[in-house]
């Protein structure tokens, strides 16, 4: 019992109106004490399906969004509307935040320009599933990372998720090379985009101190990650759709709001609360969702040497974040 739990229980003194079974009831500290971890967990793991159906759902809506305009303007424009949105409605702590602007600034051209930039490049290339199996490989690398740089013991179990996840990856990339819906030339930018994902989790609790505005840095990220992709869309000629259907304008304003916003500070929001190795657990169900939803809405294939390649990225990822 602590001092303010001794403090929060009645003293019963004789002839006062405190009564004896009101003095000898249990305080309930620890009784909600003891139910918060539990809830705490619960709430985590919805966190991250939710975050983890977001994410699946961008690379299908990108893969659509592709369909009508150029890979720099579709994710330039998505993370420039999500930026501003963002950065307005939290202008209020700006000026508090002036002081981490630049490590906010680093974030988003990490996880921003490098990520989604260049996996929007790669996604012509690319099958929705089998982009999101690459993003999978994330704790492989941060993980890596983490045990380069000292900051975590690479254990014995996790070299063994390194290796399984590393097999998932290679058996769905040679057999959707061997069905021909991926180019040697889409996995590589693929994978340069989850190297730069990689670093921008690895950096996350450096870049985003405890106590920043998480609607402000996913915000400023989205808004400083943007302005490298819509130059290099301006410089290289691509051409800006020439009419906004309802289509394309749908499909513009979930990957803003409901992929760059609700996801990216979901994402953020998991780091915070579980540190960077254990929320690339989340990790392992974008490639779930997203072969299963691309199958049903855009009609990709799906074979069973696939949907079997899932399993050890998926056993990778838990092996990997173990403590």
């Amino acid at each position: 019992m602590t001092m303010d739990d001794r403090n929060a229980v009645p003293h019963h003194r004789p002839g006062s109106g405190t009564s004896a079974a009101a003095s000898a009831r249990p305080p309930a500290g620890p009784a909600l004490a003891a139910r918060k971890p539990a809830a705490g967990s619960l709430t985590t793991v919805g966190l991250a399906v939710l975050w983890a159906l977001l994410w699946a759902l961008a690379f299908i809506t990108t893969k659509l969004a592709l369909q009508d305009a150029a890979p720099g303007w579709v994710v330039g424009v998505r993370c420039l509307l999500a930026g501003a949105v963002l950065v307005a409605l939290r202008m209020r702590h700006l000026p508090a935040a002036r002081g981490e602007l630049r490590r906010l600034t680093l974030a988003g051209l990490l996880t921003t320009t490098g990520y989604l930039g260049v996996i929007g490049f790669a996604l012509p290339h690319l099958s929705a599933g089998m982009a999101a199996v690459l993003s999978s490989g994330t704790p492989l690398l941060v993980v890596t990372l983490s045990a380069a740089s000292g900051r975590d013991r690479l254990r014995p179990v996790h070299a063994a998720g390194l290796v399984l996840g590393v097999l998932g990856i290679v058996m769905s990339a040679v057999d959707r090379l061997n069905m021909g819906v991926v180019t040697v030339g889409g996995i590589v930018l693929g994978c340069c985009a989850v190297c730069c994902l990689a670093v921008g989790t690895f950096l996350t609790p450096y870049l985003v101190r405890p106590g920043t505005d998480l609607f402000l840095a996913t915000g400023w990220q989205s808004l400083t990650g943007a302005v490298p992709l819509l130059l290099v869309t301006a410089f290289t000629g691509q051409s800006v759709p020439a009419g906004l259907g309802a289509r394309l304008i749908g499909l513009l304003l979930y990957l803003a709001l409901g992929a760059s916003i609700l996801g990216m500070t979901l994402w953020l929001l998991l780091i915070r609360r579980v540190g960077p190795s254990r929320a690339s657990v989340a990790q392992f169900m974008p490639p779930l969702f997203s072969i299963a939803l691309s199958a049903a809405l855009l009609g990709e294939p799906v074979t069973a040497l696939e949907a079997l390649a899932v399993l050890p990225v998926a056993l990778s990822t838990v092996l990997t974040t173990r403590r």
